[in-house]
């Protein structure tokens, strides 16, 4: 089950009609890291986390954030230096995709 963030971006883009958010998670020696697809753009975490859910979990709050205000700043926002909402592909070439609901990792 995922986070308040997590349930907040995924009701939010069933209201707006877009897809289902899909999450990306990442481990390194450091820890999780996380990117999400959210109609067409990716946010992305911008530290390392202890698990996968709280790398997805920052993730999404950092779609939802940008999201919510979409029409204000296009959905970027630049934090730390990385730009936020940076247009992508849903069928891009990533490792492993993840969806919040049941967990499942299924290739792009």
């Amino acid at each position: 089950m995922g986070g308040f963030y997590m349930t907040y971006l995924e009701s939010m883009c069933r209201r707006r009609g877009w897809r289902d958010p899909l999450y990306e998670t990442y481990r390194s020696s450091s820890g999780y890291t996380c990117l999400v697809l959210v109609n067409g753009r990716e946010y992305q975490t911008d530290l390392a986390y202890e698990s996968d859910g709280q790398a997805q979990e920052n993730a999404a709050m950092r779609a939802f954030m940008v999201c919510r205000n979409f029409s204000v700043n296009g959905g970027m926002l630049a934090r730390n230096g990385v730009v936020q909402g940076l247009p992508a592909n849903e069928r891009s070439d990533h490792r492993h995709r993840r969806r919040r609901n049941g967990g499942r990792s299924h290739s792009a």
